[in-house]
C-alpha cells in the first residue's frame, strides 16, 4: 500500500465528521434555547393544565438532550440497562 506524505489532505472522513459535529452542536443549542424560551413563557399562561403540559413537554425535551449527550459520548448502553436506568 502506498503511504501518503500528507494524510490530512486526503482525509475526507475527518472533514465530514467536523461538519456533522457542528450541525449537532447547532441543533443542541437551538433545543436548549427553545426549552429556555418555553420555560420563560410558562409564567404567562393562565390555564393550569396547559401550563403543566408545557412543563412536561420541556422536561421531556431536556431529558432527550441529556440522553443523546450521554449516548453520543460513548457511555456503554449495557451499563445503563443493567443498572435499570433505561
Amino acid at each position: 500500500m502506498c503511504r501518503l506524505s500528507k494524510p490530512r489532505i486526503w482525509d475526507y472522513k475527518s472533514a465530514s465528521t467536523a461538519t456533522e459535529n457542528i450541525t449537532v452542536l447547532v441543533i443542541l443549542v437551538l433545543a436548549v434555547l427553545m426549552a429556555g424560551m418555553c420555560i420563560w413563557s410558562i409564567k404567562f399562561i393562565a390555564h393550569p393544565i396547559a401550563r403543566t403540559l408545557l412543563r412536561v413537554f420541556v422536561g421531556l425535551c431536556l431529558a432527550a438532550i441529556v440522553a443523546y449527550l450521554v449516548l453520543a459520548s460513548g457511555f456503554p448502553t449495557a451499563l445503563l440497562v443493567s443498572a435499570g436506568i433505561l
